[in-house]
């Protein structure tokens, strides 16, 4: 489910980097090509005489072929085979793909090298929350069902909270990336912001297709059911709310790299309608904002730059239920402070979040080979900034409900979550605070628990 959840001036203090950080978007002199093709060079220009597929023992060869716009009889363009090597990258099915030339007749034949990733992933994985803790449990991943690069994961955690979760994704089924996929989660917790033990179930199909090379349409279905133990806490005087909702969002993404972004934009609108019409409990409407920026400053670091604005209608309590407010603090909204602490002084039904992280890659992504199985895997060191704020009204909208905070922070590079982060956090008003999750911040903001 989509997000559906008197002091200094912060934006004074932190105007200097921001300023830095808009300068080096508008130097595009440090962009990074991530894919080594100059082994190629001798052959630049030559008419591709045959592509070979080596190693690919899982995936089929279609679904190779269809990434590559480098074709036989076609001269040889190395930017071209570069591009082509990326989108292999970005299937994240791959360990490593490398390609080779050799000389044939008065052309080039190609031969890509594949070391897949395992179709199939069990193991012992754990979740955190600041609200909740940690939970831990049984999983499996299966990254490339069929050979097709469709993936099916699923979790089952037990601790600080109870929860199983499926989804299954299969990002091109035809057509220009037509795209289907389906997330379940059953989620048994106690909600400590909003003081009522809550027994959640989501069901959320979703579609979506390409507009051209960087444009992103997708349609999206949610229902969502929420139970309390305590009266008040739903919309529904039972204590038992449902909530139907139809979305749609817009994007446009020019990221290098899906896994490891050293450049480009990814940006989207979201509006999601619930109730009303659709019937169910509630009845508002969400509009998300989300902008992200990368920028390459070396070739070992760069500069991301995220900000997300929410806005819904209705009147909490009457029209937007009580438990999709949003509340600041914690290692998905504003480092430097505890949610138990912040989230109960700057909460409401918007929100703003800005990010803003300088990287340094200590480990460029690269195949490791752990017993039989080869992992795609990094690490990354950061320097992080938050600013974000939540409210109501709009006079809430103010500096003195505005918080900053500051930190450094380490990245294990994983397949399936993206990162898991290990960060520090600083802020004036609780100095340090550590914060442990996965998934990249911009995407994790996004997350009712967070």
């Amino acid at each position: 489910m989509a997000s559906p959840t008197g002091g200094r001036s912060p934006f004074r203090e932190a105007a200097g980097g921001w300023l830095v950080a808009a300068g080096l978007l508008l130097n595009p002199a440090l962009v990074h090509a991530q894919q080594n093709v100059s082994p190629l060079a001798p052959y630049a220009g030559q008419t591709v005489t045959a592509i070979d597929l080596d190693g690919n023992k899982v995936t089929k060869d279609w679904v190779v072929r269809r990434e590559m716009e480098t074709k036989v009889g076609q001269p040889l363009v190395l930017d071209t085979v570069a591009e082509d090597l990326q989108r292999l990258e970005n299937l994240s099915v791959f360990a490593q793909v490398r390609v080779e030339g050799s000389a044939d007749g008065e052309g080039v034949r190609l031969t890509l090298r594949i070391r897949e990733m395992p179709p199939v992933i069990p193991f012992v994985g754990m979740a955190y929350t600041e609200e909740n803790g940690f939970s831990v449990g049984p999983g499996v991943s299966a990254l490339n069902l069929a050979g097709r690069q469709i993936s099916l994961s699923g979790r089952a955690y037990f601790g600080g909270t109870t929860q199983y979760w499926a989804r299954v994704t299969w990002p091109w089924i035809s057509g220009d990336h037509r795209s289907a996929g389906m997330y379940f989660a059953n989620i048994d917790r106690y909600n400590e912001l909003e003081s009522f033990q809550e027994h959640s179930q989501e069901l959320s199909p979703r579609v979506g297709t390409y507009l051209g090379e960087h444009g992103r349409l997708n349609g999206m279905l949610t229902l969502f059911r929420m139970r309390s133990d305590a009266d008040g806490k739903t919309l529904s005087p039972d204590n038992d709310d449902l909530l139907v909702r139809v979305g749609a969002s817009a994007g446009w993404d020019t990221r290098d790299s899906w896994r490891f972004p050293r450049h480009g934009w990814l940006n989207e609108v979201e509006l999601w309608r619930t109730g009303g019409w659709l019937g169910g409990d509630g009845d508002f409407w969400t509009l998300n904002v989300d902008l992200r920026r990368w920028q390459p400053t070396t070739p070992t670091q760069r500069l991301m730059l995220s900000g997300l604005v929410t806005l819904q209608s209705g009147t909490v309590g009457e029209d937007l239920p009580v438990y999709l407010q949003y509340h600041m603090g914690g290692a998905n909204s504003i480092r430097g402070y505890s949610v138990s602490e912040l989230g109960h002084t700057i909460y409401g039904k918007n929100q703003f979040l800005g990010t803003a992280e300088y990287s340094f890659n200590l480990l460029r992504l690269r195949r490791w080979d752990i017993f039989k199985w080869s992992l795609r895997l990094g690490l990354d060191f950061a320097l992080l900034a938050d600013v974000g704020t939540a409210w109501d009204e709009p006079r809430q909208f103010s500096m003195n409900r505005t918080r900053v905070g500051l930190g450094t922070g380490v990245r294990l590079l994983v397949p399936g979550s993206e990162m898991t982060r290990f960060d520090v956090g600083w802020s004036p008003d609780e100095g340090f605070h550590f914060h442990f999750a996965s998934g990249s911040k911009p995407n994790s903001q996004r997350n009712r628990l967070r």
